[in-house]
């Protein structure tokens, strides 16, 4: 089964953890106790590849160069990470520690890659997985700077994996089975929005009965959720004080630098019964707008890890409207789009809760919580359809690349708001011009009630630099 530890953004409160990438060097030296540290957390994401699903890499071991040692920074080794299910989003990993001192490049070295591609030529559509060959056991990536970490320091460290140029292709298009590891690096300050903690599943612990509670997340590492007036709260149904340890979270937000402490900007419930799946919905009968009475899932990750249940197949549930529909921290909701069992829809990122029983083989999954979540989407603007209604809302076209694009419309419409984060663009209406530029979105997948499309409601557009 997929070993859910890359499952997170990582953390190195004292070395950067297992998600780096080159380095130079051979020797592996363990900082002393009398060694000045800095706190490094490391951030994991990914440049999609159009109907690959999923991206097994394992990771055997990853270093920093501080110009003199490579500096191991993966703990538990070996580890294997999906890489397809980021694409923008980022996960917590771990939380380690490196010495000071100026870093000018990160190693990281690889054993296998497994390949999940979907075959949307056959209803409902199936998966399929290929055993990839690696062109290269280790890669080395130079920093596009040296960055210089002091005594106490707090950044983050961004991991992306290219799959588009990773995963090798023939003329014809067809996978040859061949993969050329490629990774883009960057060390970043702690508050950058390129590092915040988005994708982040965890086991409530307990509470303080403050404003604090301690989570357990991959790794079995125990966290402390620091909460003010302004983190978002899924439902006021569920407060802290109904969370028991059966409860799991999805937790957003940023890394404190002092305590270390996660600052919480959301918190969601995505199960009250200790079980949940999340992946992507491939097929749904009957369609929208009638109510589903099943629901096929593409399973990227299982919380807890049980025997019977297998990432990277396809589960079938059986829903019947008495399931619970939430849209995880949508905080600009349109009135024209909803989530519940008639507006479900194929290439939908979702969180499954339910009362899972182990009793009948396979385990069987009665669903009672279905939460729709970010994902991302990558792919080109479509010139000239570009709609400004008022500042940065409106909408857009994009020319979908991404693993659910092929589940999805083509192009696919995007609906922006005044909410919505634009980064490396200066608004809604940069995307007005003549050019066509790749761009990523991250937000959620909604049917518009008044057409029945899937549409994507905006949190992020990012113009693709690299």
């Amino acid at each position: 089964m997929r070993n859910l530890k890359g499952m997170g953004v990582s953390f190195a409160i004292f070395a950067i953890l297992w998600l780096a990438g080159c380095g130079a060097g051979t020797n592996q030296n363990t900082p002393s106790p009398q060694t000045q540290m800095a706190n490094v957390f490391t951030v994991g994401t990914d440049a999609p590849l159009p109907s690959v699903l999923s991206c097994d890499v394992t990771i055997t071991g990853v270093t920093l160069y501080n110009g003199t040692n490579n500096i191991p920074v993966m703990s538990d080794t070996p580890q294997t990470i999906d890489f397809a299910r980021l694409s923008g989003l980022h996960q917590l990993m771990d939380l380690n520690a490196v010495p000071t001192g100026t870093y000018s490049s990160a190693t990281v070295t690889l054993s296998t890659v497994v390949i999940g591609y979907l075959n949307t030529g056959v209803t409902p559509p199936t998966v399929s997985t290929m055993n990839g060959q690696l062109t290269q056991s280790s890669v080395t990536v130079q920093f596009a700077q040296p960055f210089t970490l002091n005594d106490n320091d707090l950044v983050g460290l961004r991991m992306e994996f290219d799959l588009a140029k990773s995963i090798l292709m023939d003329s014809s298009g067809n996978f040859t089975g061949q993969v050329n590891p490629t990774f883009n690096m960057k060390l970043l300050a702690a508050d950058d929005s390129q590092v915040s903690i988005d994708d982040f599943h965890v086991g409530f612990v307990g509470s303080d009965g403050t404003n604090s509670f301690t989570v357990q997340g991959p790794h079995g590492r125990q966290w402390t959720v620091q909460t003010d007036a302004n983190t978002a709260w899924d439902d006021a149904s569920d407060p802290v004080s109904s969370y028991t340890t059966n409860t799991i979270l999805e937790v957003s937000g940023q890394l404190d630098p002092v305590t270390k402490d996660i600052d919480a900007s959301e918190v969601e419930v995505v199960s009250n019964d200790g079980f949940v799946l999340g992946g992507l919905f491939t097929y749904i009968n009957p369609p929208s707008p009638q109510p589903a009475t099943q629901a096929d899932l593409y399973v990227r990750y299982e919380v807890p890890d049980v025997t019977g249940i297998q990432p990277g197949q396809i589960e079938s549930l059986a829903l019947n409207g008495s399931e619970t529909y939430k849209i995880a921290n949508i905080r600009s909701p349109l009135t024209s789009l909803l989530f519940s069992n008639t507006l479900l829809a194929p290439g939908q990122r979702v969180d499954v809760g339910g009362k899972l029983d182990t009793s009948v083989t396979p385990p069987t999954l009665t669903p009672h919580r279905i939460v729709l979540r970010r994902q991302g989407q990558f792919g080109s603007l479509v010139v000239g359809q570009t709609v400004v209604q008022s500042g940065n809302a409106g909408s857009f076209e994009l020319s979908d690349q991404s693993p659910a694009g092929v589940l999805l419309p083509n192009p696919l419409t995007v609906l922006t708001t005044n909410d919505t984060n634009f980064i490396n663009l200066s608004g809604l209406s940069a995307l007005t011009g003549t050019t066509s530029v790749p761009i990523r979105v991250v937000g959620f997948i909604l049917i518009d009630a008044q057409t029945n499309q899937p549409v994507m409601v905006a949190r992020s557009v990012e113009e693709l630099t690299q």
